[in-house]
């Protein structure tokens, strides 16, 4: 074996090896965010608003001169010709919230999660990380709220259905859901920064 071939052998000393383990967080991420895209590609393409809206009984509605019995948390394919603009708008504006903040969550996720391939969970990357994420949650979720509830509101109003006892889409499920996944990350953060100031004390005792 020559000289070239060795040092092609050889790995760099300072060079840390990857698992290439992160790459996976690209398929959720992609499945994600054409989940979040759908409904503005349902109004560029179909010309039709995906509403999600909570129903207290089974009720008709007519939606493009038919009618439809919805009960529960349903989702209305509504033209858009029967909306107003600020309606459309408003639904534009929350989906996008909810796009961009998606992205960016799961861009510091896909950080964290390299770290931890690499075997460095106690790292400053790490801990960054999932501080960018936990702000993230909670920037994003009332953001996304103050648009989604004034976009279904302004749909209710449009569809005539305000004294038919129907709420938004923002249901206390999904509220908890934020929350928990809220306090989760911020649990975690707070573990790897404890556990950073305990690996430095051991590193000072040896």
């Amino acid at each position: 074996m020559n000289a070239a071939d060795e040092a092609g052998t050889t790995a760099a000393p300072g060079r840390k090896r990857r698992t290439g383990s992160e790459v996976f967080l690209v398929f959720p991420l992609i499945a994600l965010l054409n989940f979040a895209a759908s409904p503005l590609f349902s109004i560029w393409l179909s010309k039709t608003v995906p509403v999600s809206l909570d129903f207290s009984e089974r009720i008709e509605v007519e939606l493009a001169g038919s009618p439809l019995y919805v009960e529960g948390l349903s989702t209305l394919t509504v033209p858009v010709e029967e909306l107003s603009s600020w309606a459309v708008g408003q639904f534009i504006a929350a989906k996008v919230v909810w796009i961009v903040g998606l992205f960016v969550a799961t861009w510091f996720a896909a950080r964290a999660v390299s770290e931890l391939t690499k075997g460095q969970q106690f790292s400053d990357r790490m801990s960054r990380s999932l501080a960018g994420l936990s702000w993230t949650l909670v920037a994003v979720g009332p953001l996304y709220a103050l648009a989604q509830v004034p976009a279904d509101n302004l749909v209710i109003r449009d569809l005539g259905l305000r004294d038919m006892g129907v709420d938004n889409g923002v249901t206390m499920m999904l509220v908890y859901l934020w929350l928990g996944g809220a306090i989760l990350v911020e649990i975690l953060r707070r573990a790897v920064k404890r556990g950073r100031a305990v690996q430095d004390e051991l590193d000072g005792l040896i």
